[in-house]
């Protein structure tokens, strides 16, 4: 069942966008009650993009690239331990890449901490079926917006899957059916917000209907 509240999910998306301006490739927010939320930088560099395209490679059923920038997000993590608080919920977050490697973080900390969530926005497919099911127990709301392609990457071919069902956000802007620009962060926030509006698709109540039937698929 869907337990996050809507602000914080608009939140972490909002916190997906403002990290790409910043230096670091994680950004700590504490801004709501009894929530920490962790976002997790996206594509931006060419380094980036040759993480992206590893995708024949996996480390423990992840993808290597992935789990390698997720490495690198935690050093910072752990830097930076003193913004967290263990008696706050743990929601990790990214955009593109970003979601990946938030997914991979979210692995690597379940074992020791189970007060974690996760929201993604486009994010590409970030390991195999044992990924999957380590993760399956973990809330995960997977955001993607309109016709975007990268969460169709890499392969499922190459034995990568989601470990989660998608949430689909209506395209940001009517009558556009390009895959790359609704890729875009922006898009992501503006059509979520619009979502959770009652004049959206969702309310708080019916949301939490549409996560159970997702979660029912998953486990049919």
């Amino acid at each position: 069942m869907w337990k996050l509240p809507k602000e914080v999910v608009i939140k972490a998306l909002e916190c997906c966008r403002d990290i790409y301006p910043h230096e670091d490739d994680v950004l700590i927010n504490r801004d709501i009650d009894g929530y920490t939320i962790l976002a997790i930088e996206g594509t931006k560099e060419k380094t980036d993009w040759l993480t992206n395209i590893k995708f024949l490679l996996k480390s423990d059923d992840c993808h290597r690239g992935f789990r390698n920038n997720s490495y690198r997000s935690l050093a910072k993590l752990v830097c930076d331990y003193e913004a967290l608080d263990k008696k706050r919920k743990l929601v990790i977050a990214g955009h593109s890449l970003g979601g990946a490697t938030a997914t991979i973080i979210a692995d690597l900390i379940l074992p020791s901490n189970d007060n974690i969530a996760l929201v993604t926005a486009g994010s590409p497919r970030p390991g195999g079926r044992l990924l999957r099911d380590r993760l399956k127990n973990v809330e995960h709301l997977r955001f993607v917006h309109g016709n975007d392609i990268v969460p169709k990457t890499p392969p499922w071919i190459n034995g990568f899957v989601h470990t989660h069902q998608p949430i689909h956000l209506p395209d940001a802007v009517e009558g556009r059916f390009d895959g790359v620009a609704d890729h875009n962060i922006g898009d992501y926030v503006t059509a979520a917000i619009k979502l959770f509006t009652p004049k959206g698709k969702y309310t708080c109540t019916n949301m939490e209907d549409e996560v159970k039937r997702l979660r029912d698929k998953e486990n049919s």
